[in-house]
Protein backbone atom coordinates (compact mmCIF):
# COMPACT_ATOMS: atom_id res chain seq x y z
CA UNK A 1 0.00 0.00 0.00
CA UNK A 2 3.02 2.31 0.47
CA UNK A 3 4.39 1.75 -3.03
CA UNK A 4 3.40 4.63 -5.37
CA UNK A 5 3.21 2.15 -8.24
CA UNK A 6 0.56 0.14 -6.41
CA UNK A 7 -2.32 2.26 -7.69
CA UNK A 8 -1.53 1.75 -11.37
CA UNK A 9 -0.92 -1.97 -10.93
CA UNK A 10 -4.06 -2.42 -8.86
CA UNK A 11 -6.15 -0.63 -11.48
CA UNK A 12 -4.80 -2.96 -14.17
CA UNK A 13 -5.65 -6.07 -12.18
CA UNK A 14 -9.00 -4.62 -11.16
CA UNK A 15 -9.90 -4.11 -14.80
CA UNK A 16 -8.93 -7.66 -15.69
CA UNK A 17 -10.94 -9.13 -12.83
CA UNK A 18 -14.01 -7.06 -13.63
CA UNK A 19 -13.80 -8.03 -17.30
CA UNK A 20 -13.46 -11.72 -16.46
CA UNK A 21 -16.28 -11.46 -13.92
CA UNK A 22 -18.55 -9.76 -16.43
CA UNK A 23 -17.81 -12.44 -19.02
CA UNK A 24 -18.67 -15.15 -16.51
CA UNK A 25 -21.99 -13.49 -15.76
CA UNK A 26 -22.83 -13.57 -19.46
CA UNK A 27 -22.25 -17.33 -19.54
CA UNK A 28 -24.93 -19.40 -17.85
CA UNK A 29 -23.71 -21.59 -14.97
CA UNK A 30 -20.04 -20.68 -15.46
CA UNK A 31 -19.95 -19.54 -11.82
CA UNK A 32 -22.17 -20.61 -8.94
CA UNK A 33 -24.02 -17.99 -6.90
CA UNK A 34 -21.60 -18.60 -4.04
CA UNK A 35 -18.62 -17.96 -6.29
CA UNK A 36 -20.16 -14.77 -7.64
CA UNK A 37 -20.87 -13.56 -4.11
CA UNK A 38 -17.29 -14.33 -3.09
CA UNK A 39 -15.86 -12.41 -6.04
CA UNK A 40 -18.08 -9.40 -5.33
CA UNK A 41 -16.99 -9.30 -1.68
CA UNK A 42 -13.31 -9.65 -2.57
CA UNK A 43 -13.65 -6.75 -5.00
CA UNK A 44 -15.38 -4.74 -2.29
CA UNK A 45 -12.47 -5.39 0.08
CA UNK A 46 -9.90 -4.37 -2.52
CA UNK A 47 -11.75 -1.15 -3.33
CA UNK A 48 -12.00 -0.40 0.38
CA UNK A 49 -8.34 -0.70 1.31
CA UNK A 50 -7.11 1.05 -1.85
CA UNK A 51 -9.57 3.96 -1.60
CA UNK A 52 -12.44 3.62 0.84
CA UNK A 53 -14.22 6.86 -0.09
CA UNK A 54 -15.43 6.29 -3.65
CA UNK A 55 -18.70 4.81 -4.84
CA UNK A 56 -16.86 1.74 -6.15
CA UNK A 57 -17.01 -0.38 -3.01
CA UNK A 58 -20.71 0.39 -2.52
CA UNK A 59 -21.42 -0.95 -6.01
CA UNK A 60 -19.77 -4.24 -5.09
CA UNK A 61 -21.92 -4.50 -1.94
CA UNK A 62 -24.99 -3.96 -4.11
CA UNK A 63 -23.73 -6.54 -6.58
CA UNK A 64 -23.19 -9.02 -3.79
CA UNK A 65 -26.78 -8.52 -2.64
CA UNK A 66 -27.98 -9.43 -6.12
CA UNK A 67 -26.04 -12.71 -5.90
CA UNK A 68 -27.89 -13.81 -2.78
CA UNK A 69 -31.32 -14.57 -4.21
CA UNK A 70 -30.65 -18.24 -4.84
CA UNK A 71 -28.64 -18.70 -1.63
CA UNK A 72 -30.93 -17.18 1.00
CA UNK A 73 -33.79 -19.58 0.37
CA UNK A 74 -31.71 -22.73 0.74
CA UNK A 75 -31.99 -24.74 3.97
CA UNK A 76 -28.94 -26.92 3.39
CA UNK A 77 -26.14 -24.44 3.04
CA UNK A 78 -22.51 -25.44 3.10
CA UNK A 79 -20.16 -24.03 5.72
CA UNK A 80 -18.70 -21.74 3.06
CA UNK A 81 -22.12 -20.45 2.02
CA UNK A 82 -23.05 -19.70 5.64
CA UNK A 83 -19.83 -17.78 6.10
CA UNK A 84 -20.40 -15.80 2.91
CA UNK A 85 -23.90 -14.85 4.04
CA UNK A 86 -22.50 -13.71 7.36
CA UNK A 87 -19.67 -11.82 5.67
CA UNK A 88 -22.09 -10.00 3.38
CA UNK A 89 -24.51 -9.13 6.19
CA UNK A 90 -21.65 -7.62 8.20
CA UNK A 91 -20.72 -5.36 5.29
CA UNK A 92 -24.35 -4.56 4.49
CA UNK A 93 -25.02 -3.51 8.09
CA UNK A 94 -22.01 -1.21 8.29
CA UNK A 95 -22.70 0.17 4.81
CA UNK A 96 -26.19 1.15 5.93
CA UNK A 97 -24.62 3.18 8.75
CA UNK A 98 -22.12 4.87 6.46
CA UNK A 99 -24.67 5.75 3.78
CA UNK A 100 -27.50 6.54 6.23
CA UNK A 101 -30.01 4.11 4.75
CA UNK A 102 -31.63 0.75 5.32
CA UNK A 103 -29.54 -2.37 4.69
CA UNK A 104 -30.00 -3.75 1.20
CA UNK A 105 -31.28 -6.96 2.78
CA UNK A 106 -33.01 -6.87 6.15
CA UNK A 107 -33.76 -9.58 8.68
CA UNK A 108 -31.73 -12.35 10.29
CA UNK A 109 -31.57 -14.56 7.18
CA UNK A 110 -27.80 -14.90 7.67
CA UNK A 111 -27.57 -15.82 11.34
CA UNK A 112 -26.46 -19.26 12.47
CA UNK A 113 -26.05 -21.02 15.80
CA UNK A 114 -22.89 -22.67 14.50
CA UNK A 115 -20.15 -21.46 16.86
CA UNK A 116 -17.50 -22.36 14.30
CA UNK A 117 -18.61 -19.32 12.31
CA UNK A 118 -16.97 -16.89 14.75
CA UNK A 119 -14.52 -14.75 12.79
CA UNK A 120 -12.62 -11.43 12.94
CA UNK A 121 -15.60 -9.61 11.44
CA UNK A 122 -18.73 -10.52 13.39
CA UNK A 123 -16.63 -12.00 16.22
CA UNK A 124 -18.98 -13.61 18.76
CA UNK A 125 -21.57 -10.90 18.21
CA UNK A 126 -23.73 -11.69 15.18
CA UNK A 127 -26.74 -10.63 17.24
CA UNK A 128 -25.16 -7.20 17.77
CA UNK A 129 -24.50 -6.87 14.03
CA UNK A 130 -28.16 -7.73 13.47
CA UNK A 131 -29.20 -5.02 15.94
CA UNK A 132 -27.05 -2.52 14.04
CA UNK A 133 -28.99 -3.28 10.87
CA UNK A 134 -32.26 -2.92 12.80
CA UNK A 135 -31.16 0.49 14.10
CA UNK A 136 -30.59 1.58 10.50
CA UNK A 137 -34.19 0.65 9.77
CA UNK A 138 -35.50 2.79 12.66
CA UNK A 139 -35.15 6.06 10.78
CA UNK A 140 -37.47 4.81 8.05
CA UNK A 141 -40.35 4.15 10.47
CA UNK A 142 -42.94 6.89 10.09
CA UNK A 143 -44.71 6.51 13.43
CA UNK A 144 -42.82 7.93 16.42
CA UNK A 145 -44.62 5.52 18.72
CA UNK A 146 -43.66 2.51 16.63
CA UNK A 147 -40.09 3.75 16.28
CA UNK A 148 -39.73 4.26 20.02
CA UNK A 149 -41.16 0.83 20.82
CA UNK A 150 -38.70 -0.80 18.43
CA UNK A 151 -35.85 1.26 19.90
CA UNK A 152 -36.67 -0.02 23.39
CA UNK A 153 -36.63 -3.60 22.10
CA UNK A 154 -33.22 -3.08 20.51
CA UNK A 155 -31.81 -1.36 23.61
CA UNK A 156 -33.04 -4.19 25.84
CA UNK A 157 -31.54 -6.75 23.49
CA UNK A 158 -28.19 -4.97 23.54
CA UNK A 159 -28.21 -4.75 27.33
CA UNK A 160 -29.10 -8.42 27.78
CA UNK A 161 -26.67 -9.77 25.18
CA UNK A 162 -23.90 -11.97 26.55
CA UNK A 163 -20.84 -13.40 24.87
CA UNK A 164 -20.40 -17.18 24.70
CA UNK A 165 -20.02 -18.62 28.23
CA UNK A 166 -17.00 -20.69 27.16
CA UNK A 167 -15.07 -17.64 25.91
CA UNK A 168 -12.62 -15.87 28.20
CA UNK A 169 -13.21 -12.14 28.62
CA UNK A 170 -9.72 -11.19 27.41
CA UNK A 171 -9.93 -13.11 24.12
CA UNK A 172 -9.55 -10.60 21.24
CA UNK A 173 -12.81 -11.62 19.57
CA UNK A 174 -14.66 -11.28 22.88
CA UNK A 175 -13.22 -7.80 23.37
CA UNK A 176 -14.17 -6.88 19.81
CA UNK A 177 -17.70 -8.13 20.44
CA UNK A 178 -18.04 -5.81 23.42
CA UNK A 179 -16.86 -2.83 21.37
CA UNK A 180 -19.66 -3.60 18.91
CA UNK A 181 -22.19 -3.42 21.73
CA UNK A 182 -20.90 0.00 22.78
CA UNK A 183 -20.93 1.24 19.19
CA UNK A 184 -24.51 0.01 18.76
CA UNK A 185 -25.65 2.04 21.78
CA UNK A 186 -23.90 5.15 20.42
CA UNK A 187 -25.48 4.62 17.00
CA UNK A 188 -28.92 4.04 18.52
CA UNK A 189 -28.64 7.26 20.53
CA UNK A 190 -27.62 9.23 17.44
CA UNK A 191 -30.64 7.99 15.49
CA UNK A 192 -33.10 8.68 18.30
CA UNK A 193 -31.96 12.22 19.03
CA UNK A 194 -32.95 13.23 15.51
CA UNK A 195 -36.61 12.69 16.41
CA UNK A 196 -36.94 12.74 20.20
CA UNK A 197 -36.10 14.94 23.15
CA UNK A 198 -32.99 14.29 25.23
CA UNK A 199 -35.20 13.12 28.09
CA UNK A 200 -36.81 10.40 25.98
CA UNK A 201 -33.49 9.37 24.46
CA UNK A 202 -31.98 9.05 27.94
CA UNK A 203 -34.76 6.65 28.90
CA UNK A 204 -33.90 4.37 25.99
CA UNK A 205 -30.13 4.71 26.40
CA UNK A 206 -29.71 5.21 30.16
CA UNK A 207 -26.43 6.69 31.29
CA UNK A 208 -25.81 8.36 27.94
CA UNK A 209 -22.99 7.50 25.58
CA UNK A 210 -19.97 8.61 27.61
CA UNK A 211 -19.51 5.22 29.27
CA UNK A 212 -19.72 3.49 25.89
CA UNK A 213 -17.07 5.78 24.40
CA UNK A 214 -14.79 5.03 27.35
CA UNK A 215 -15.50 1.29 27.12
CA UNK A 216 -14.67 1.13 23.41
CA UNK A 217 -11.40 2.97 23.96
CA UNK A 218 -10.43 0.73 26.88
CA UNK A 219 -11.43 -2.53 25.21
CA UNK A 220 -9.59 -1.60 22.01
CA UNK A 221 -6.37 -1.05 23.93
CA UNK A 222 -6.63 -4.61 25.28
CA UNK A 223 -6.69 -6.16 21.81
CA UNK A 224 -3.07 -7.00 20.89
CA UNK A 225 -1.50 -5.15 18.00
CA UNK A 226 -1.43 -7.37 14.93
CA UNK A 227 -4.33 -9.56 16.08
CA UNK A 228 -6.85 -10.45 13.38
CA UNK A 229 -9.59 -8.84 15.46
CA UNK A 230 -7.72 -5.52 15.33
CA UNK A 231 -8.75 -4.94 11.70
CA UNK A 232 -12.42 -4.70 12.69
CA UNK A 233 -11.86 -2.04 15.34
CA UNK A 234 -12.30 0.70 12.74
CA UNK A 235 -16.09 0.81 13.04
CA UNK A 236 -16.43 0.99 16.85
CA UNK A 237 -13.47 3.36 17.21
CA UNK A 238 -14.79 5.65 14.48
CA UNK A 239 -18.30 5.77 15.92
CA UNK A 240 -16.90 6.49 19.38
CA UNK A 241 -14.50 9.08 17.99
CA UNK A 242 -17.31 10.88 16.21
CA UNK A 243 -18.92 11.51 19.60
CA UNK A 244 -15.76 12.02 21.68
CA UNK A 245 -16.54 14.44 24.50
CA UNK A 246 -13.05 15.70 25.32
CA UNK A 247 -9.50 15.91 24.01
CA UNK A 248 -8.36 12.91 26.05
CA UNK A 249 -10.93 10.61 24.47
CA UNK A 250 -10.19 11.97 21.00
CA UNK A 251 -6.44 11.49 21.42
CA UNK A 252 -6.79 7.93 22.71
CA UNK A 253 -9.08 6.93 19.85
CA UNK A 254 -6.90 8.58 17.23
CA UNK A 255 -3.76 6.91 18.56
CA UNK A 256 -5.40 3.48 18.43
CA UNK A 257 -6.58 3.99 14.86
CA UNK A 258 -3.14 5.16 13.74
CA UNK A 259 -1.45 2.27 15.53
CA UNK A 260 -3.69 -0.39 13.98
CA UNK A 261 -3.03 1.05 10.51
CA UNK A 262 0.72 1.56 10.94
CA UNK A 263 1.66 -1.45 8.83
CA UNK A 264 -1.58 -2.08 6.97
CA UNK A 265 -1.83 1.39 5.39
CA UNK A 266 -5.49 0.88 4.48
CA UNK A 267 -6.83 3.97 2.72
CA UNK A 268 -10.27 3.77 4.31
CA UNK A 269 -8.72 3.94 7.79
CA UNK A 270 -6.72 7.01 6.77
CA UNK A 271 -9.91 8.61 5.45
CA UNK A 272 -11.77 7.93 8.70
CA UNK A 273 -8.96 9.49 10.75
CA UNK A 274 -9.05 12.51 8.43
CA UNK A 275 -12.79 12.95 9.00
CA UNK A 276 -12.39 12.63 12.76
CA UNK A 277 -9.59 15.20 12.73
CA UNK A 278 -11.93 17.70 11.11
CA UNK A 279 -14.67 16.95 13.62
CA UNK A 280 -12.34 17.37 16.57
CA UNK A 281 -11.00 20.63 15.15
CA UNK A 282 -14.37 22.35 14.74
CA UNK A 283 -16.49 20.68 17.42
CA UNK A 284 -17.45 22.83 20.35
CA UNK A 285 -20.57 24.96 20.76
CA UNK A 286 -21.47 23.92 17.19
CA UNK A 287 -21.16 20.16 17.05
CA UNK A 288 -20.42 18.63 13.66
CA UNK A 289 -21.50 15.08 12.81
CA UNK A 290 -19.19 12.79 10.85
CA UNK A 291 -22.04 12.12 8.41
CA UNK A 292 -22.13 15.84 7.54
CA UNK A 293 -18.38 15.96 6.95
CA UNK A 294 -18.52 12.84 4.79
CA UNK A 295 -21.41 14.17 2.69
CA UNK A 296 -19.75 17.57 2.29
CA UNK A 297 -16.65 15.88 0.91
CA UNK A 298 -18.66 13.57 -1.33
CA UNK A 299 -17.17 10.56 0.41
CA UNK A 300 -18.66 7.11 0.88
CA UNK A 301 -16.77 6.03 3.98
CA UNK A 302 -16.05 2.33 4.25
CA UNK A 303 -16.20 1.55 7.98
CA UNK A 304 -14.86 -2.01 7.73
Amino acid sequence: MCNPEFNDISLQHRGRVLTAFRNSLDQDNSLTSEMRLAVAMVMCALETISDGTSVGWTCHVAGAAACLDSIRGSKNLSFEAKWLLRFFAYHDSLTSISLDRKPLLTGDYWMSSDDALADPYCAYAPRIIFYLSEISVLGTIGSNEEMLQKAYEIANGLAEWKCKPSVTSDEPLALLSETYRGAAFIYLESILRKRFSQQIVAEVVPGGISMHIEAISSLSDRIPQGAFAECSLLFPLFVAGGRAENARQASAIRNRLVTMNKWRKFKNVDACVDVLDEIWTVNGPRAVAWQDVSKHRGWNLALF
